[in-house]
């Protein structure tokens, strides 16, 4: 299993960078808050504005991703909307720092897991093992 164990880390991380991408991406077209949390994100943290910018393109290209994105992100944060609309400033201070529900709880591990996945996938990548040949091959 050690072999491989880069392997699952990459995929692993590919997984979680694209539910991040689908989710995050459908932010901008949320009705009364969308806007004001990608300003936010885009005045407070790098790692979210990627995951708009990039999540807006893929879901353009794939409207049902979108669908799923907009639907995940109101289960996670809807409880939050009529704060986020009067405050849309702190947006991503209320998003990433309060515990709303058990969906929130996942935006939020899904949310961090994409970097510390990347830094593992690399880690793991550069201490993999290396193939050794005891017997020569054809010359």
């Amino acid at each position: 299993m050690r072999r491989r164990l880069h392997l699952v880390a990459v995929i692993l991380f590919l997984i979680v960078f694209f539910l991040d991408l689908a989710i995050w991406g459908a932010v901008p077209n949320l009705p009364d808050v969308g806007a004001g949390i990608a300003r936010s994100a885009r005045a407070e943290t790098v790692l979210a504005t990627t995951y708009i910018t990039l999540g807006g393109m893929l879901d353009g290209a794939i409207p049902a991703l979108g669908e799923f994105g907009a639907g995940f992100f109101t289960r996670a944060i809807g409880e939050a909307f009529p704060r986020i609309a009067e405050y849309p400033n702190l947006a991503m201070d209320v998003i990433l720092s309060s515990r709303l529900n058990g969906t929130h709880a996942w935006l939020k591990t899904l949310y961090w897991a994409t970097p510390v996945l990347l830094l593992l996938s690399i880690v793991l990548w550069v201490r993999k093992p290396k193939t050794i040949s005891l017997v020569g091959g054809r010359r």
